[in-house]
């Protein structure tokens, strides 16, 4: 494919309907992580294009997906992001029911309605799980090889155990971004912007002093100014110090953002990790769920105090900003602002795509991303 998408990408319906049923059929997507499966029935819902998949611990304390459809007339399952469905998955519509494995168990009056029906053959469409540091993915594909997925980035430095003493999981955020899906991706592994649009929250780097790497389909960025790899710009690490600092991520080592392709985004400092799962909902919109985990000596709700959120939606849109984003002294509120003007650009019909930077700390990973999507594109 040509080094750059077209612009009919990001702003194409037909374009967005068929990335639903290339890109996102063969692809992972963050689930949520093992302490949300702590009992037989716990469950949790996922949007991978177009496929709806349910993540089910059983009886036996695994792991399994299933997408979330009904085999007699389509119906969904499971509601909810998530839940626990006790010891079998009942379909609301007629009450098939399915065990916790996925097989059909029971289907009322099939004697006489359904006369010599085989029910080993209507079991659950399987999905694919897999589990990386206590972090669930799944993939709409029963035979994907999560093991070769994840696999560049089994010897890694990681940060963070989620099970630890002094880490606690804060209240979760939704962003509303009038951007595409892969708008936001490119804007995430841009090197070059960081000094420009960044200057007075995280003060760069410039582009020969942060670099990524690649590692199969995933990335890791580190900052490079005094020559050592850093997992935090010097700005910040000037500003926040030693204080209050994770112990499981007080070794150096690991990467300050990992991206895992294609919208899974995970951002550790010292002082916590966030997760943040990408979810497209048209052409040029899509939006954000961030888990985050924070030491005891920090709040775990700082909802009110994120620019543009609305206590009554729960949701973080640019529909709310009472300030001009620049003046907010936050760096995501900056990069939500610039995304949505990027897709604005997008759609104007003077624009043509320019130039890309070169450098492993400027706009080369945005090549590399773009590789990586025509492959699964097809």
């Amino acid at each position: 494919m040509s080094e750059r998408l077209p612009k009919s990408a990001y702003t194409d319906t037909a374009w967005f309907e068929d990335e639903r049923k290339t890109v996102f059929q063969s692809a992972w997507t963050f689930v949520g992580t093992v302490h949300d499966f702590r009992e037989p029935g716990d469950f949790r819902t996922v949007e991978c294009g177009a496929n709806r998949l349910a993540i089910v611990r059983d009886r036996q304390g695994e792991l399994l997906a299933f997408h979330n459809v009904c085999r007699h007339r389509g119906a969904e399952l499971l509601d909810g992001a998530r839940g626990n469905c006790g010891g079998a998955i009942v379909c609301p519509y007629h009450r098939w029911t399915y065990g916790l494995d996925g097989s059909l168990r029971g289907v009322p009056d099939m004697r006489d309605c359904f006369p010599g029906l085989d029910r080993s053959t209507l079991g659950l469409r399987p999905a694919a799980v897999g589990t990386f540091r206590d972090l669930v993915f799944a993939n709409p594909r029963a035979d994907a090889a999560f093991d070769a997925w994840i696999a560049p980035l089994e010897d890694r430095v990681w940060p963070h155990d989620l099970a630890a003493s002094d880490v606690r999981e804060a209240a979760p955020l939704l962003y509303d971004m009038k951007c595409d899906w892969k708008v936001y991706v490119e804007n995430a592994l841009d090197g070059y912007h960081l000094a420009y649009l960044h200057e007075h929250t995280l003060g760069g780097p410039l582009p020969a002093f942060n670099i990524w790497e690649r590692f199969g389909d995933h990335m890791i960025w580190h900052a490079n100014e005094e020559g050592v790899r850093h997992r935090l710009p010097r700005k910040i690490r000037d500003e926040n110090g030693s204080t209050g600092t994770i112990e499981s991520a007080s070794q150096p080592g690991y990467g300050g953002v990992y991206y895992l392709f294609p919208t899974t985004l995970i951002v550790p400092t010292p002082y916590g990790i966030s997760v943040s799962s990408l979810v497209p909902t048209r052409a040029g919109r899509c939006r954000m769920h961030v888990r985050h985990w924070v030491g005891p000596w920090q709040s775990t709700d700082e909802r009110a105090h994120i620019p543009g959120y609305d206590k009554t939606t729960g949701i973080i849109s640019s529909d709310h900003w009472t300030l001009p984003p620049l003046e907010t002294g936050d760096f995501q509120t900056e990069d939500v602002w610039i995304c949505e003007k990027v897709q604005r650009g997008l759609e104007m019909p003077a624009y043509e795509h320019g130039p890309l930077s070169q450098g492993a700390g400027a706009e080369e990973s945005i090549r590399w991303f773009h590789e990586m999507y025509g492959r699964y594109r097809g």
